[in-house]
């Protein structure tokens, strides 16, 4: 299956160490049209230079659009995660108000939706009147909403996302479909025919093992410790074939949290992350 330039799309977390000028150069060189990003992301820029025009310039210039803007927690009121690691938390912590300014800033198309609560603090009802009043907020800026369910904490799977995104009804809303976080979660493989084409907005690609390893946390496990395509216990190949025999890959990229390629230099880290990826899409 061939991915034009427009359809590949670069997470920010496997290129969250690089230098956001070189980040979207090297974007832009390995074939990715659009680039993810999140307000830390964003303050560290602006920190080290780089005004918010000034990153849509460079974005400009490099034919890479800025985009997916992750993550929004406080869609719902009580959004804190119980007992969250310390260095994990600062990246949570933003109110829709700072949040949509981020996104006006950098001009961004679309917003990244995550549950951060307890498990059992809302009902699928509440979160879909939740999601739903998000949705039309953003919708009043131009912007798209982007739903991800994740097993680390209290909206945990691709059934919950699929649950309140079509109670909620919004025609600016899509699912985003993570592989590590539907097999850590819970495969749903029947509900896959299930959902229309239309309802998925974007797959990512991940790697990692299956079950989450003695003494770490889902969270750790998630944000610092996956691996490149094919290198883990994911069946991804496997996902993706299920994926596209019901049109479900309308855009795809890789998303590959790893402290290992935080430590590499920039263009090791692509080096490290395309061969799987584009290995694996080529197949599907």
């Amino acid at each position: 299956m061939k991915f034009s330039r427009e359809q590949r799309i670069m997470w920010l977390s496997q290129v969250r160490s690089i230098p956001f000028r070189q980040r979207v150069e090297l974007t832009s060189k390995a074939g990715f049209g659009t680039l993810s990003t999140s307000p830390v992301d964003f303050d560290q820029t602006v920190a080290s230079g780089l005004s918010a025009k000034e990153q849509r310039q460079i974005a400009a210039d490099n034919g890479v659009k800025l985009s997916y803007l992750d993550p929004l927690t406080s869609w719902v009121p009580d959004w804190r995660p119980v007992n969250e690691d310390p260095d994990i938390l600062p990246y949570l912590e933003r109110t829709p108000e700072s949040f949509l300014k981020v996104a006006e800033e950098l001009e961004v198309d679309k917003i990244h939706l995550i549950g951060t609560f307890p498990k059992g603090r809302y009902s699928i009802d509440e979160l879909t009147q939740h999601f739903g009043t998000m949705a039309d907020r953003a919708a009043k800026e131009g912007l798209r909403v982007t739903l991800e369910a994740m097993p680390l904490w209290g909206f945990s799977t691709f059934e919950e996302a699929w649950q309140v995104f079509k109670g909620a009804g919004r025609s600016n809303a899509g699912i985003i479909f993570d592989t590590w976080h539907y097999v850590r979660g819970g495969r749903n493989d029947a509900l896959l025919a299930e959902v229309p084409p239309s309802a998925i907005d974007t797959v990512q690609i991940a790697d990692g093992s299956l079950k989450l390893p003695a003494g770490r946390t889902m969270a750790r496990d998630c944000l610092f410790n996956r691996v490149p395509i094919g290198e883990g216990e994911i069946p991804n190949a496997e996902i993706l074939a299920l994926l596209a025999k019901h049109n479900l890959i309308p855009s795809v990229g890789p998303e590959i949290f790893s402290s290992a390629l935080d430590a590499l230099p920039p263009e090791e880290i692509f080096a490290r992350v395309l061969p799987g990826f584009e290995a694996i899409i080529d197949a599907i």
